[in-house]
């Protein structure tokens, strides 16, 4: 519930516009990040300027006729209880953390994208977002046919082995949209997996990595018959990683116990040799 005297609720709109605007100019710079703690600063220094107008320079001073005493008439406005004026220190002072932490975090990413596969990588991840894009893909006529059977079999498998969670997820349509990437010394397996976030108990994700790698294993045969590859295997939900594996092709078991949400790991199988 928002509470405010007089003009007060001109506040959080002033809050609202400056944010917009903030992210606005942050996205067409390129900064996005920075976006918020701008749009905080933009809205105090708005917020400044209207109440800058809005107060009068003087008091308005009334005289009662019939005794002559006066009174001075100081209008109030206020969010919560706070003054309208404080407002533009309080939304100063929270945007000074929030552009720090946000040019932190562009500094971050800008880290993580100069990273050797980074790009490649995030092309391929961008396929498997919805199956508008389609269900199975590969960086070779031989890497998309292993992930036409990665997939064909995850489905098959998991619906035979596991049961609830919906067999008509909204971005997957209930496949399991796979991208393959066969490098020279990697093949790597990127897979969507429908309403992940339904394996929840530890058996349950237990379960679902094994049979993850045990057909990444089969599919990878085709493209790695002498098994010398590495093999790298990421399952994801609508957002983020809930689990990726790395080892060798034709080991019955990653090298490492599953990670969760640590993309990174995947980038080294997606690097120009």
């Amino acid at each position: 519930m928002i509470i405010w005297s007089g003009l007060g609720i001109l506040i959080p709109l002033v809050a609202i516009l400056g944010i917009v605007v903030g992210t606005v100019i942050s996205g067409a710079v390129g900064y996005p990040v920075v976006g918020p703690g701008l749009g905080l600063a933009l809205a105090a220094a708005g917020n400044w300027g209207l109440w800058k107008m809005i107060y009068p320079k003087q008091p308005k001073i009334l005289v009662d006729p019939s005794n002559g005493q006066q009174v001075i008439l100081n209008p109030k406005h206020g969010l919560f209880f706070i003054p309208a004026k404080a407002w533009t220190w309080i939304l100063g002072i929270l945007a000074v953390p929030m552009i720090l932490l946000g040019a932190a975090g562009e500094g971050a990413a800008a880290k993580e994208a100069a990273k050797p596969g980074y790009k490649e990588f995030e092309a391929a991840d961008k396929l498997i977002d919805s199956k508008s894009n389609g269900v199975t893909h590969g960086n070779s006529d031989a890497a998309k046919a292993s992930a036409a059977g990665f997939s064909s079999s995850m489905k098959a498998m998991t619906d035979a082995l596991f049961s609830g969670g919906s067999k008509k997820n909204l971005m997957t349509g209930g496949d399991f949209l796979t991208y393959c990437h066969d490098g020279p010394d990697t093949v790597v397996f990127l897979c969507h997996v429908p309403s992940l976030r339904s394996y929840k108990s530890e058996e349950a994700k237990d379960g679902l990595n094994k049979i993850a790698w045990g057909v990444a294993s089969r599919a990878a045969a085709e493209l790695d018959p002498e098994k010398k590859k590495n093999l790298m295997v990421g399952l994801r939900g609508i957002a983020s990683y809930g689990s990726v594996m790395v080892g060798k092709s034709g080991d019955a078991q990653p090298s490492s116990p599953a990670v969760s949400d640590d993309k990174a790991l995947l980038l080294p199988g997606f690097a120009p040799q």
